[in-house]
């Protein structure tokens, strides 16, 4: 009912206020909407404003980046430096042939020994490889007389080893030769006879089905003789039947002869293949007796030579145990030159190894030396006899020199650097010190100086790049600027400069990628 009322009032126009309250916009939804639109426009404008404050910072990632440095006063060193490790001409090596345990060490390094003077006191005890070559002498010798009377040799193989002797190659080349001539001999016998009886078995074999063969047509024409002749004795033909009578005797006498002759001939070929059998089972029996002579050669041959060798051994090891009991070092070390202990590698407690060396003998008379690399620059304001000085001079007493004593290319680097080498002469200096090295003109004072990296060339001339900063509403922009110079002086570092500058400029020193005057640049944190 309430559902037919409803569709009647929609008719008639008439509408609840609930039904009114929906139909009819509200002032409400008019001011959400316009704060909607506001809110969007806002928020477009935010973002607007974020992106042009950090366009900045998002353009400088993609700006090549540079590291600068200060324009500063300072000297310009003309003079080449270099370390290098000092080095002894032919020093000498202490060295001893076996390993033995230090019981106390008499020199320091730097000192001064004589020939004969104590370096190091050992342990007074049999070396390590002494007692492991007597070890290894009871083994062989254990090993040699075990492989010896085993039983396995023969008794001619015992006493030739036994007594020294040594059967030379050619020997056993020729005993070798004839084991094979007699082994080739029997097996060519023996290959011979077994091709006899196959000869024979198959000739037998062909002569008796012919003879079978021959054999079989007489008596084919003799069973139709008889089948004739019964006819003819049915027809009462007398001379017929004569006439078969008489074929019917040759042909059965033929009959008889061919089998017999089959008989006597397969006897035949049965002595005869008896014979060729018999001659078989001699070759065959040469031919085993040469086969085993010839392995029993072959392994005399391989145990004579292996406990030759075996024996050879034990007499090596005894000669080299005889020369480590005749050089075994007694209780001490000796220095076996004069000279200066440039390094003792050893102390109390520890053990040498064998030609291991445990100390370093700088030897009267022989020089020290040291080299470094530098550019051909460098070293074309050098020559030999120039005299260097130390860098840290205070290390060293008043009778330091050092001499150039060549300049020649570097192996690294031929094209472009050459090696310096000097002649040291200090009672300071060891071999395997690292020192350090001036050589040339002394430094001057100059009012501006870069890094040598700062300085650019191309065709208008030399020039440098300064960093110029810019004010924008969005920060500072740093661009690259050329300014041209002229280069006062010059050293391994640092270049002097003279031109359009006040000196407290920034110069690029490297950059990411290559800049040219103009360009914005992003400076490197560091």
């Amino acid at each position: 009912m309430s559902d037919f009322f409803d569709e009647k009032n929609e008719l008639d126009g008439e509408f609840t206020e609930e039904q009114l309250s929906e139909k009819k916009p509200s002032k409400d939804g008019k001011r959400d909407r316009k704060d909607t639109i506001k809110n969007i426009t806002i928020a477009f404008l935010s973002v607007m404003l974020v992106l042009t404050l950090f366009s900045n910072t998002i353009m400088n990632f993609s700006l090549p980046q540079v590291a600068t440095q200060m324009i500063e006063s300072g000297s310009i060193s003309p003079q080449v430096r270099g370390s290098g490790t000092v080095s002894a001409e032919d020093p000498y090596n202490v060295t001893v042939k076996e390993t033995r345990k230090i019981s106390g060490v008499a020199v320091k390094e730097g000192a001064h020994v004589e020939i004969g003077d104590v370096i190091y006191y050992l342990e007074d005890k049999e070396s390590d490889e002494l007692k492991e070559a007597k070890e290894a002498l009871q083994t062989l010798e254990l090993s040699y007389e075990q492989s010896l009377f085993s039983g396995d040799v023969p008794d001619n193989v015992i006493t030739n080893v036994r007594n020294g002797k040594k059967t030379t190659y050619d020997s056993y080349q020729a005993e070798l030769r004839a084991a094979d001539a007699k082994y080739d001999a029997a097996k060519a016998a023996d290959e011979a006879a077994q091709a006899e009886i196959d000869f024979l078995t198959q000739t037998a074999a062909y002569d008796a089905a012919g003879n079978s063969y021959n054999a079989a047509t007489p008596a084919y024409t003799t069973a139709q003789a008889e089948y004739d002749l019964t006819v003819a004795q049915q027809n009462g033909d007398q001379e017929k039947i004569e006439e078969l009578e008489r074929f019917i005797a040759s042909n059965n006498k033929d009959t008889s002869q061919l089998t017999n002759y089959g008989t006597q001939q397969g006897l035949s070929y049965s002595q005869k293949l008896a014979t060729a059998t018999q001659k078989k089972n001699k070759t065959a029996q040469e031919l085993v007796v040469a086969e085993r002579e010839k392995t029993e050669l072959l392994k005399s041959i391989n145990t004579e030579i292996s406990l030759c060798q075996a024996r050879d051994k034990i007499t090596e090891q005894k000669e080299k145990i005889a020369k480590l009991e005749e050089a075994s070092v007694g209780a001490s070390v000796k220095a076996p030159v004069a000279g200066t202990i440039s390094s003792v590698s050893k102390v109390a407690g520890e053990s040498t190894s064998a030609d291991e060396t445990i100390a370093v003998i700088q030897v009267d008379g022989k020089d020290m030396t040291t080299s470094f690399s530098v550019t051909n620059a460098q070293a074309q304001k050098l020559k030999v006899g120039d005299a260097a000085l130390p860098q840290n001079a205070w290390q060293f007493g008043s009778d330091f020199k050092a001499t150039l004593t060549g300049i020649r290319n570097d192996k690294s680097d031929p094209s472009n650097r050459k090696l310096l080498t000097f002649k040291i002469e200090s009672q300071d200096v060891t071999p395997g010190q690292n020192i350090s090295l001036t050589i040339g003109e002394r430094a001057v004072d100059y009012d501006m100086i870069v890094p040598n990296s700062a300085i650019k060339t191309d065709i208008n001339g030399k020039f440098v790049l300064i960093v110029v900063s810019k004010s924008s509403p969005l920060g500072n922009r740093y661009v690259a600027s050329r300014v041209d110079v002229s280069v006062m002086a010059q050293d391994d570092k640092n270049t002097a400069i003279n031109g359009a500058l006040d000196g407290y400029e920034y110069v690029i020193t490297t950059a990411t990628q290559e800049i040219k005057s103009g360009d914005q640049v992003r400076l490197s944190d560091g």
